[in-house]
């Protein structure tokens, strides 16, 4: 399955990116291996002049990564679309998503049922969370900067950022934050997983995959965040990395507790009656089409928006790919930053119903 394929590329693509910045790896007290920092590793390794076939048209400003992109080779590319592109903006590696139909929720909590099945368009993801040191390009000062030590912690997760920051920051960069769903099929893929990298929650297992509250001082290898794109073991089926623990990730989407409770239109036809009227995402919470491109298929309006993923503060249990929070769209908290994706047109044949959750 292409999932199993990405996600093996992606533990290359980590080592290639170290060997382009000139770091290795290092060790902690348990001989753990750790990916080094490698945020910005990539920058400048943009293939300006990659030649994409037809129907594959990347916007102004990414390009293929250098190195990466070979059509002759099935791992770098997915019916064209090259597995990773760069983000000149922010000097960003994405990961590609294909279009697909996956199972959302059903985790343990009662805003996280029941489970829905929902397709998503196709879409490029943030292989990282941002940086602080991408952040500073956007803007040099702010309150995130009380997190921010340059040339110490240049590539741990920029935090203390607000959903308005991060909104205008992916609009800087020409990209959007992402919807619930489009962040849940970049963490979970088409498996029903907990986690990204499979279903084990033992701390002496997912010290080794991500950065959670343990319990134990340091029993992972850190108290507060890591750098971004460590604990490589622990990346999700299309190569991204950190969706569980380290810092809480900011969704487009305005909060709704009841979400779930209206089918999705690719639901599979419920024998519940709900009433004279219809009850599924098209009267959700309005008529219309809900296209992921174009709207959220989330309420218009709202007091606080989603955020996914937990962080270091959270034990491995509220690390879930399903596990949902919120908080209000001017809430800073130094356990809470983001990343963001490229919305691609619909593939021909691929894309004829999408929801976003």
């Amino acid at each position: 399955m292409f999932e199993n394929r990405f996600r093996v590329a992606g533990a290359v693509l980590a080592g290639v990116l170290l060997l382009a910045a000139g770091m290795g790896c290092c060790m902690d007290g348990q001989s753990r291996a750790t990916i080094a920092p490698v945020a910005e590793a990539a920058a400048g390794a943009a293939d300006y002049g990659a030649p994409l076939p037809a129907g594959v048209n990347l916007p102004q400003g990414f390009y293929p990564l250098s190195g990466q992109y070979d059509l002759e080779n099935p791992d770098d590319h997915y019916d064209g679309w090259p597995r990773y592109i760069m983000s000149v903006s922010d000097e960003m590696v994405m990961a590609y998503v294909p279009a697909q139909t996956f199972m959302m929720g059903g985790g343990t909590d009662l805003d996280e049922v029941p489970a829905r099945e929902v397709r998503v368009s196709h879409f490029y993801v943030d292989i990282h969370e941002v940086t602080n040191r991408q952040f500073s390009r956007y803007s040099p000062t702010g309150p995130y900067t009380r997190y921010y030590l340059p040339g110490v912690n240049d590539h741990h997760p920029a935090r203390n950022v607000t959903w308005v920051e991060a909104h205008d920051y992916a609009a800087w960069a020409g990209k959007t934050l992402p919807t619930e769903a489009q962040w849940e099929a970049a963490a979970r893929g088409s498996d029903r997983r907990i986690y990204p990298w499979g279903n084990e929650e033992q701390s002496d297992v997912t010290r080794y995959l991500c950065n959670a509250s343990t319990g134990r001082e340091s029993f992972d290898g850190y108290q507060g965040p890591a750098p971004v794109m460590s604990y490589s073991a622990g990346i999700s089926p299309f190569g991204v990395f950190n969706m569980a623990g380290n810092v809480w990730e900011w969704c487009a989407d305005w909060y709704d507790p009841g979400r779930y409770a209206y089918p999705s239109e690719e639901d599979p036809p419920s024998a519940l009656e709900r009433g004279a009227l219809p009850f599924g995402d098209r009267n959700y919470p309005s008529p219309g089409h809900k296209d992921i491109r174009e709207a959220r298929v989330g309420p218009p309006i709202g007091v606080e928006r989603a955020i996914r993923g937990g962080s270091f503060m959270e034990p491995i249990q509220q690390c879930r790919v399903d596990a949902r929070a919120s908080l209000p769209p001017a809430a800073r908290r130094n356990n809470i930053g983001f990343r963001c994706v490229l919305m691609l047109p619909p593939e021909q044949g691929k894309d004829t119903a999408m929801a976003s959750r």
